[in-house]
């Protein structure tokens, strides 16, 4: 251990500890808030662009814009088409004229001829079954007659196999994997008349989403229920239906009894009349379960309908209990826990605990591949499936969340080939997907992040596919050489010795035409991975290969740094010495990350100059400049001018904080705190209203560009907490804490794990101390 890392720990480090007897932990627990206190709150229908989901830690579902239905239901292997039918009042569609999501449930509020109607759709945690209550209201200040009618649409079917991002689902003719916008027709004109006319659709076409106007038609709810490709039949209040091309089974069980059931082929519908008087509720309860047979599936819909009211309760229940376990040390979810934070600053508390609400939604139980996976996003896509990029957002963090989880997910992703898949389907277990330029570096990421903060030096030597994890490491931190095109013709300068990303952007930021071949981002990624790898070296006694890998990092920044096109942006580089200069948040974050003590203090000035005047908003940030000669090609949320991916706020906050702005990332955390209203962190956050072209842009989860609601990659901004504003930076070289200079922040984090021990971090005001826990 070098000196000065000695002295380092001796003072950061208090190594007497502290014993935390029940009392005091229960006082810390405290400072948990309630699950109300961190769900989404009341919004109003014509200002979200996304609806609720609901989870159950093995499937999800979308809600709709009417009162009942659900669309994009998936709980591999199960998949549901087009919607689970909707609600009537005297012959009309009441329409949701607000939302609110919760983690137990999606709340949808409506009104339809002077009748309130108020619904709650919820997942039974850990079992195949969704619940549903309803709440009709009369308004008026005379008793009246209510006919109400709802279908009960079980177009569900089975399907196994190798799952894409785009899972497979059924539609009229049988099952699909082709994303058009049919399902989306159908969502969109719930309440209508189906039709036909001429719109714009969004198709897969190789796997890029693809925009063209074609004739489109929708099948209507009845076509739906009168679909061959299912039958139905009844018993009493139950409707069972069966798919005709798989083993799927599902029923309907009304618990509040209706009138009258009408049997159709994926369904049915019933109906109730009564009469109510002014101010008075009628309630109506009902529920779906799915499975493999009907033996099955008619037990667990009778026990669910006799003991309804117990068992929609209890998935508050679960939510509450497994909220609170996440952040104990030696629970039964993961192996670690979710660091509590203490603080009296209410902003950046309700950022922080936005990410482990997000960390639990987002988690699958009922995979093959693993007992346990963080699934990347949905509802609409990605039924099975974790991203390398988007999880590796967090890497640090989840090492602290999940130490033996992380081993075990790195262990198999080591053996999926990084330039073929961008990661792995969790059902069928393969890699999925394209090769993406990141997952070079996001694979590197996780490994160190798991080795430094657990401690566990020794993964370094054990072998996988014939190979060390060292060894690895070295092959993804040396990749740059292989798709370097330095030599080939138009690219024979010396500062062609970098990394060229070829000529395909849909492998790098999907959208943005320009930033492609060359860019600065990922080459200084590949710098950082040569040093750290040199550090691994070290450690192991090989100060040779150290050295020569720092040189080579080196030499790549005196190239790098030729990149730079002044006003805080940088040029990607083409053959033939074509440099284009692109604004993007990539090249701020990675160069700031990765290398502030290499960047001239002129450029890292000028670079937070570029990111304050193009990039930052009031509330949340543009991945890419309005100025980007590409701005008008790149438009998607979560890459381009008008939105953020989640992931990108987090990535800017570290690199601001990296080169030396502290207080100015705390104030961005601050600022994005209205963000979290609608619950979860989602694949990206869109800019819109009249002022989307400027700071005082409204934010909110983007739908547009086929963005997934829910999605992890924003847990890294509980991340910037641990990290950035703790100093939670563990080197190869042991030392953990990194001080940032004086802010104005006060605060503690407990039970952060490091190396096989819990620790308490404090913060004031800049003065970071680290102090062991000794748990009683």
């Amino acid at each position: 251990m070098k000196i000065q890392t000695f002295i380092g720990l001796a003072f950061l480090i208090i190594l007497a500890g502290c014993n935390l007897k029940k009392s005091e932990m229960n006082n810390i627990s405290d400072n948990i808030p309630s699950l109300e206190e961190v769900s989404g709150v009341w919004l109003s229908a014509d200002t979200a662009a996304m609806e609720p989901s609901i989870r159950n830690f093995r499937g999800v579902a979308l809600a709709n814009r009417d009162l009942t239905s659900v669309s994009w239901f998936v709980s591999a292997p199960f998949s549901g088409g087009y919607h689970t039918g909707v609600l009537k009042i005297n012959g009309k569609t009441p329409m949701v004229s607000m939302f609110r999501w919760q983690p137990y449930q999606a709340l949808r509020k409506g009104d339809t001829d002077n009748f309130e109607v108020l619904s709650s759709t919820r997942m039974l945690p850990d079992d195949n079954a969704i619940m549903w209550k309803i709440d009709i209201i009369n308004l008026a200040k005379e008793d009246r007659e209510i006919n109400i009618s709802l279908d009960m649409i079980g177009f569900i079917s089975k399907y196994g196999g190798d799952w894409q991002w785009w899972y497979p689902y059924p539609k009229m003719d049988g099952m699909t994997t082709t994303r058009d916008d049919e399902v989306e027709n159908v969502r969109k004109h719930i309440g209508q008349e189906s039709g036909k006319q001429e719109v714009i659709v969004t198709e897969l076409v190789n796997g890029k989403p693809t925009e063209k106007r074609v004739p489109s038609k929708w099948p209507t709810d009845e076509e739906i229920l009168d679909c061959p490709k299912y039958r139905a039949e009844s018993r009493g209040n139950d409707i069972f239906i069966f798919d005709t091309e798989t083993e799927a089974v599902s029923a309907f069980s009304m618990v509040t009894p209706p009138k009258n059931v009408t049997v159709k082929r994926s369904g049915g519908t019933a109906t109730w009349r009564a009469k109510l008087k002014a101010g008075e509720t009628m309630t109506i309860k009902y529920l779906l379960v799915y499975g493999n047979w009907k033996d099955e599936v008619e037990d667990k819909a009778d026990s669910l309908a006799n003991g309804f009211d117990d068992y929609f309760n209890s998935v508050r229940e679960t939510w509450e209990e497994r909220w609170q376990e996440i952040f104990r040390p030696h629970n039964q979810i993961i192996s670690g826990c979710f660091p509590i934070l203490e603080t009296p600053d209410t902003l950046a508390r309700k950022v922080y605990y936005t990410g482990p609400l997000t960390m639990l939604y987002m988690i699958n139980n009922n995979l093959p591949r693993h007992k346990k996976v963080f699934l990347t996003g949905g509802p609409k896509w990605g039924g099975s499936i974790t991203f390398f990029w988007d999880i590796t957002e967090w890497a640090t963090l989840w090492a602290v969340v999940d130490p033996a989880m992380m081993k075990e997910h790195i262990s198999s992703w080591i053996l999926i080939d990084p330039s073929k898949y961008y990661g792995m389907d969790n059902f069928g277990g393969k890699g999925v997907g394209n090769g993406y330029s990141a997952n070079y570096w996001a694979l590197f990421q996780m490994i160190r992040a798991y080795i430094t903060v657990s401690g566990d030096f020794g993964f370094l030597q054990e072998k996988i596919n014939g190979k060390t994890v060292l060894q690895h490491l070295e092959n993804y931190a040396m990749n740059w050489e292989k798709i370097s095109v330095y030599g080939t013709e138009g690219c024979t300068d010396d500062i062609y010795k970098l990394a060229d990303f070829g000529d395909d952007e849909w492998n790098l930021l999907e959208c943005v035409p320009t930033y492609k071949h060359i860019v600065p981002s990922f080459n200084a990624g590949y710098i950082w991975m040569m040093r750290e790898t040199a550090a691994f070296y070290e450690k192991t006694g090989n100060p040779e290969k150290a050295d020569s890998l720092k040189q080579l990092a080196d030499d790549m920044i005196r190239r790098l740094l030729k990149l730079y096109a002044g006003e805080g942006v940088w040029y990607s580089l083409h053959p033939n010495n074509k440099k284009i200069e692109v604004r993007h948040c990539l090249d701020f974050m990675f160069l700031g990350r990765y290398l502030p003590k290499d960047i001239p203090t002129d450029i890292k000035d000028e670079m937070m100059d570029f990111f304050y005047r193009e990039l930052i908003t009031d509330h949340w940030m543009r991945a890419q400049s309005l100025q980007d000669i590409a701005a008008a090609y790149s438009d998607r949320p979560d890459h381009g001018p008008l939105g953020a991916f989640d992931g990108w706020p987090a990535g800017s906050m570290d690199a601001i904080v990296q080169m030396g702005y502290p207080q100015k990332a705390l104030d961005f955390y601050h600022a994005i705190e209205p963000v979290s209203y609608e619950g979860t962190w989602a694949q990206a956050h869109e800019l819109w209203g009249e002022n989307k072209e400027n700071k005082k842009a409204q934010v909110r989860i983007a739908e547009r560009g086929w963005c997934a609601r829910d999605a992890s990659g924003g847990i890294s901004i509980s991340q910037v907490m641990l990290k950035c504003f703790f100093g939670f930076y563990p080197e190869v070289e042991d030392n953990p804490i990194r001080q940032s200079g004086n802010f104005n922040f006060e605060g503690k984090l407990h039970h952060v794990y490091y190396k096989g021990e819990y620790y308490s971090i404090s913060n004031d005001n800049g003065d970071i101390k680290m102090v062991k826990e000794r748990l009683e």
